[in-house]
């Protein structure tokens, strides 16, 4: 990192990220292989039903079978999404001097003076930016930084900064430095 970054200037725009292949290759191959592991019990009972296997099914692998399910599900969710991610055009993130664009979020860029406000998400695997003008936005919960959220609500978008290859924190502080410059304000504080 140069020392214009750690002393608050900006980085170099436009500041482009793009989903790491260094983590997220080894991620979605683990994910892949523990949901295909855990549909085992599954593919045994259906097997077992439909008189492949020469066993009839039991009681105990079906009380195995249909939890491990939910986990197999999980898992091929979490490795599709990465894959998902890995597919896109590049660069997948872009921050500018105009606004930001990230193509796992929204298919157009978001103008800085569309933000009105502008906050680390829970968990600081993201920004989020409060828009003047309510869009559409995707969001999905089996991604890094994003992991377990609900689909905001119009007019709130959830930028991911984690498992990019550019450093998370760099990506946030440029994302909240560019947005307050350009008019919007931090999150109101609550009383206490």
């Amino acid at each position: 990192m140069t020392g214009a970054q750690t002393t608050g200037a900006l980085p170099d725009l436009p500041l482009v990220a793009n989903p790491s292949r260094l983590w997220l290759l080894p991620i979605a191959a683990m994910a892949l292989f523990a949901g295909l592991v855990a549909l085992l019990p599954s593919l045994l009972l259906l097997a077992s039903l439909v008189g492949l296997l020469g066993m009839h099914p039991s009681v105990e692998l079906t009380l195995l079978a249909l939890p491990t399910l939910a986990v197999a599900v999980f898992f091929l969710a979490v490795g599709s999404v990465v894959i998902g991610d890995l597919r896109l055009e590049r660069p997948v993130l872009t921050i500018d001097e105009h606004g930001v664009f990230d193509r796992r979020i929204t298919d157009s860029p978001i103008a800085w003076t569309d933000v009105v406000e502008v906050a680390p998400a829970p968990g600081g695997g993201g920004v989020l930016l409060a828009l003047r003008t309510p869009r559409e936005t995707r969001l999905s919960p089996y991604r890094a930084g994003t992991a377990g959220f609900r689909q905001p609500a119009a007019g709130l978008a959830n930028i991911p900064v984690r498992a990019m290859d550019r450093p998370a924190k760099l990506l946030a502080e440029t994302l909240t430095a560019l947005a307050l410059r350009h008019g919007a304000v931090p999150p109101a504080e609550e009383p206490a």
